[in-house]
């Protein structure tokens, strides 16, 4: 695995930004195009279409998405039809279903992930669950 430094993470076609400084309590975020969080947010995010989680950003809560690239702190269930992408700054806590997963070292994942076909959901029997182990 190639060591990634100072990556920042940008999209130019940003819909909506939940910028540092700013938090959200107890919201639902629901629509479609491209999110990006550097704030705090806790509750639901429902999206059809791309959610980035800068490296200051934290959410807690439920999220389900098309695609996903988190560079910040993530604590809930997690939701992605398509891609997963935990850069190496990324903390994932939870649950997580996907139909691909890339984890850049660095990378924390604590929790379950099931990885699924593309365009399929909740407990399929093609899943393959990972559980972390004790190092």
């Amino acid at each position: 695995m190639q060591k990634k430094q100072n990556m920042t993470v940008i999209s130019k076609n940003t819909d909506t930004i939940i910028g540092e400084g700013i938090i959200f309590e107890n919201a639902l975020l629901r629509g479609s195009g491209v999110i990006r969080i550097d704030g705090k947010f806790s509750g639901t995010i429902d999206i059809e279409g791309h959610i980035i989680l800068g490296e200051k950003g934290f959410v807690d809560g439920d999220i389900n998405a098309d695609s996903a690239l988190f560079a910040g702190t993530y604590q809930g269930t997690l939701s992605i039809r398509d891609t997963l992408h935990l850069t190496a700054t990324a903390v994932l806590s939870g649950k997580v279903e996907t139909a691909k997963l890339i984890i850049d070292e660095g990378a924390v994942l604590t929790g379950t992930c099931n990885v699924i076909k593309a365009g399929v959901r909740n407990g399929v029997k093609e899943a393959v669950t990972l559980q972390p182990t004790e190092a």
